[in-house]
């Protein structure tokens, strides 16, 4: 084995410029499909992680049928029951966030707009999607306060100012008449328009009575370490909750469009990448193919003077191993520190892009995403792809006719 190691990579150098060629095809194709699986990964990583802590969190508590039906009347009770529940996952679970929320009529005067109606811990919500800093106005409620922030557009549209009252009228708990009176004591910006223009937000238990709903929720949000432990601790909690009454579901029950998208960017990053690997595998082909037929005649003479076609079929898989390997080894190489710099220092995008984002909830700032498994999938990749090229130069030379090549 050694000695065919040995013939083959001898056999290489003798034309040293198309082998760094076939080399350097290899080693670019990795660096660039490597860093497009980086990019993607990263975006899909800031996506999912924008959308978790703007809606739904990891993992959820809510009433049993409140997915199917998300209205006022199916609100659970955050009592004991929930709490003894989520108690032995304390280690896992960093923090809690308590909701309830629904939709009512938001007036001032004559004016009025339909409006979401959001109960929060000010405190909780910082932890999750740092709230008060979109504070333009004003401040954000604390302790006893009880006055409402808005969204800025829902505040331009009303007339709505500091010190103003804002008049809400809905729906409450069990077909309870809801309507309150509430000063306004900050407005907030969102980069959603919907949001700007339909939220109200009101402390936990103003919201509660405003909704006739003491003690109940519509969710409670679980924030945990590592999106990987949603469901397991989903299964965990559902087996000490009342399967009548309560349901934990997780990020993916909340959010089946956003697993759908997930998967088809999956799907088209792959093709891509494949693509790549399929370009340089011609290319890799053609070179092997072209040294087969320039050696055909050394070939030959190999073969009559006694030199086996499995040992000749081996020396050509082990030389397009070879090239295959070190374009890898070398494309890795370069692409991890690359990938490396842009985690730390993120793309910017900036402009019309910068404001297309925002307007996608999302920071215009794509941080690449570094992880093994990227580079393992290169190399797995061009394994297949070098294998299958080199069977076929097995069985080009099991088919030489030893007089016709070595007459060439």
């Amino acid at each position: 084995m050694k000695t065919l190691i040995t013939l083959a990579w001898r056999n290489l150098w003798r034309n040293k410029r198309r082998t760094m060629i076939t080399i350097s095809s290899v080693m670019f194709a990795v660096l660039l499909a490597g860093a497009l699986l980086s990019f993607a990964g990263g975006f899909q990583k800031q996506m999912l992680e924008t959308m978790v802590r703007q809606e739904t969190g990891y993992l959820q508590i809510q009433d049993a049928m409140y997915l199917d039906e998300p209205t006022m009347d199916h609100l659970f009770e955050y009592g004991d029951g929930v709490k003894d529940a989520i108690e032995p996952f304390d280690n896992e679970i960093q923090y809690t966030v308590p909701r309830i929320q629904g939709f009512s009529l938001a007036a001032k005067e004559i004016t009025s707009k339909p409006a979401m109606v959001t109960g929060i811990v000010p405190d909780k919500e910082d932890k999750l999607r740092n709230l008060s800093d979109n504070i333009v106005k004003g401040k954000m409620f604390s302790g006893n306060n009880n006055y409402a922030v808005v969204g800025k557009g829902l505040a331009e549209m009303l007339d709505l100012c500091i010190g103003d009252t804002l008049t809400l009228i809905g729906q409450g708990f069990q077909a309870m008449s809801a309507s309150g009176r509430f000063e306004i004591g900050g407005i907030m910006e969102f980069s959603l328009p919907e949001q700007n223009n339909t939220m109200v937000f009101l402390p936990l238990q103003v919201a509660q009575w405003y909704f006739a709903a003491d003690n109940r929720l519509t969710n409670l949000i679980l924030m945990i370490d590592d999106e990987e432990k949603a469901g397991y601790l989903a299964e965990a909690i559902q087996e000490k909750l009342d399967d009548e009454w309560y349901a934990a579901r997780t990020w993916q029950e909340l959010m089946p469009d956003i697993v759908g998208l997930r998967e088809m960017q999956d799907t088209v990053y792959s093709l891509i990448a494949w693509i790549f690997y399929i370009i340089v595998g011609f290319g890799i082909f053609g070179t092997i193919l072209n040294m087969l037929y320039e050696r055909m005649r050394e070939f030959g003479i190999l073969l009559s003077i006694g030199m086996k076609r499995l040992q000749l079929g081996m020396v050509s898989l082990t030389e397009t191993f070879i090239i295959g390997m070190i374009g890898v080894i070398a494309g890795v190489i370069i692409s991890f520190p690359v990938m490396y710099l842009f985690q730390i220092y993120p793309i910017k995008f900036t402009g019309e892009m910068a404001n297309y984002i925002l307007d996608l909830g999302m920071e215009p700032v794509f941080p690449f995403l570094v992880d093994i498994n990227i580079f393992l999938n290169q190399a797995l990749a061009f394994f297949i792809i070098t294998m299958i090229i080199g069977l076929y130069s097995i069985n080009k030379i099991n088919r030489i006719r030893i007089i016709e090549a070595a007459r060439n």
